[in-house]
């Protein structure tokens, strides 16, 4: 094949995108102090009313959530105190972070065939899966895995408008070798888009759970930290995110689901059901609240 980058090319377009990571912006201050929030067990609903009560649209958008028909109140929720009762911590934290990455992922990811609010949604999708596996199994920090799940695919916002040109070739591969689409665009181009996710997350100043989710989530048998749960929990959410077309783009067909892992979280054809309907039903809340 002939449009397949050599090892010196692969390495000048790998050297130009982290330049590009460099200078993106950071995420937006109330996200820290909510990432912060989420990895301090003692934080309580008063932190976070402090938190979002400095942010006007991020507080409408608190009360609009907690007034949908989802939640079944007969009367008008008016303040944030009210609104993070009736939310909860978890889905509150959840809320917030949601609405500061909604930005930055709600943009044409057009180079893997994405329209704008696609990346958004499967990230959404995947996040709301992600959250849903670790209550259903009992895993401690639901919200680290939410937040995992929604940065997961963050390389693309950097890749997109270079891999063009190589989209063709690497689907082409694909199906000539059966091959996952993130080991042919390894083949092709010599690095993924975890690979940049990966490094979008260092530049963040991230925790290391992100570096590791970002940079192995379609490939969960390379990761040896303890972050590895996570990695196998958001792997697991992204499939069913993709099985649900959500966000299918160019390349969501063509990824391989580890069926060692799904065994291993017990997630048959019955779990798929009851967790890909749950994600269909969660995903539209979420999004009336942000709109």
């Amino acid at each position: 094949m002939s449009n397949v980058l050599s090892e010196e090319e692969s390495s000048k377009l790998w050297t130009k995108i982290i330049d590009e990571a460099e200078n993106m912006p950071a995420l937006p201050d109330i996200v820290s102090k909510v990432l912060e929030e989420i990895e301090n067990p003692n934080s309580n609903a008063k932190d976070m009313e402090k938190i979002i009560s400095n942010d006007p649209v991020l507080t409408a958008k608190v009360l609009k959530m907690s007034n949908s028909a989802y939640y079944g109140y007969s009367r008008e929720i008016v303040t944030l105190s009210e609104a993070i009762i009736i939310l909860g911590i978890d889905t509150l934290k959840s809320l917030v972070i949601a609405a500061s990455a909604f930005k930055s992922l709600n943009k044409e990811i057009d180079g893997y065939g994405l329209s704008k609010g696609d990346l958004w949604r499967h990230s959404l999708a995947t996040a709301l899966g992600a959250r849903l596996i670790a209550k259903q199994k009992n895993l401690q920090d639901s919200e680290r895995f939410f937040v995992a799940g929604l940065l997961h695919d963050i390389g693309k916002i950097l890749l997109t408008k270079y891999i063009g040109e190589f989209i063709d070739t690497i689907r082409q591969l694909v199906k000539m070798r059966d091959l996952s689409f993130d080991i042919a665009e390894r083949d092709v181009i010599g690095f993924t888009h975890s690979d940049v996710g990966a490094e979008i997350a260092n530049y963040w100043k991230l925790p290391p759970l992100f570096f590791d989710v970002t940079k192995y989530h379609h490939s969960p048998d390379l990761c040896n930290t303890e972050n590895k749960i996570f990695v196998e929990v958001v792997h697991i959410a992204d499939i069913l995110s993709y099985k649900l077309k959500i966000g299918i783009g160019l390349d969501g067909a063509y990824y391989k689901a580890n069926s060692e892992i799904f065994r291993k979280y017990s997630i048959d054809k019955s779990a798929i059901a009851n967790i890909t309907g749950k994600i269909s039903e969660s995903i539209k809340d979420f999004e009336r609240a942000l709109s």
